[in-house]
């Protein structure tokens, strides 16, 4: 059974007509009557009783026909909520996120989107780079925002923008710029090994033949927000975001420092899974924060 076959069929139960129906529906008398025949074939019943010209539902046809028109009606009323979902950003979008991103960056990103799209909901994920990975390939996300890659065939990266990482403290005595051979001396507060940000700052430290391990490492710390909570009491320096605490440094409360010819940033990506099937608001937000990348916190 098909809608072809259901069309025929209402047709000729309202025009009471084989060619009539033939006519409202361009299409040729014994295509019509093959529908027909074809229907009654499947269902097993007798749905139209002929007398020459005179066409009329049996019993079994006017059963049929209420569920026929309600087939229709629905296929009808699918179609056009379909189209409507389809040019309408509205619904829930799923980001997952690592903590920098998470904390500091998305919250622009969604105000922007929202300003434009205000019928658009979301479930924020917040975890380690791995973990927003992890919920992408389990298809428990819709995009994902990290600070570094984790390769796999079924990811698509982009790059949005460039995270300057940089060094606070809010100690009296450290002077605004230092160089890299006073870094070690520093008691130094430090992310966990997971951290996207202490893997930056390593490599950035390999560069210039200083392992992390050379450092005067006071604190290990599993969360963003410990880091500059200890960094606020003094209990030493740390190498973090500058978004993470573009607020805090603007208000006073920690001092941001430049180490001579030593510069680290991160790229900030966009990641998605590329066999997962995207709403049309996720598609757009995709699109908007493609095109927030040059202008960031202007």
């Amino acid at each position: 059974m098909d809608f072809k076959q259901i069309e025929a069929f209402v047709n000729v139960a309202k025009y009471k007509s084989f060619s009539k129906a033939a006519e409202a529906t361009f299409l040729s008398q014994p295509t019509i009557s093959s529908h027909i025949l074809s229907l009654e074939k499947e269902l097993k019943v007798v749905l139209f009783d002929r007398n020459g010209k005179d066409i009329r539902l049996t019993e079994a046809g006017k059963i049929f026909y209420e569920y026929a028109v309600n087939l229709i009606n629905i296929r009808n009323s699918a179609i056009s909520n379909l189209s409507d979902y389809d040019n309408k950003i509205c619904g829930r979008i799923t980001i997952a996120a690592s903590t920098t991103p998470c904390r500091f960056l998305l919250p622009y990103m969604i105000k922007t989107f929202n300003d434009i799209y205000n019928e658009v909901n979301y479930d924020i994920k917040e975890g380690s780079t791995q973990y927003v990975v992890d919920q992408l390939l389990a298809f428990e996300a819709d995009l994902g925002i990290v600070g570094e890659i984790i390769e796999d065939c079924k990811l698509n990266y982009t790059k949005l923008f460039e995270d300057e990482l940089i060094l606070v403290s809010n100690l009296d005595y450290l002077p605004e710029t230092i160089k890299i051979n006073d870094l070690i001396k520093l008691p130094f507060i430090q992310r966990e090994d997971g951290s996207a940000t202490r893997h930056v700052f390593e490599r950035s430290l390999e560069a210039k033949n200083i392992n992390i391990e050379d450092l005067n490492v006071v604190l290990n710390v599993n969360s963003l927000e410990a880091v500059i909570q200890f960094v606020k009491n003094k209990l030493g320096v740390a190498i973090v975001s500058y978004y993470a605490c573009k607020d805090l440094i603007e208000a006073g409360i920690l001092k941001s420092h430049t180490i001579d010819d030593f510069k680290v940033s991160r790229p900030i990506y966009l990641v998605c899974h590329n066999k997962k099937t995207l709403s049309p608001a996720a598609r757009e937000f995709i699109l908007h924060i493609k095109q927030m990348q040059f202008n960031f916190f202007d």
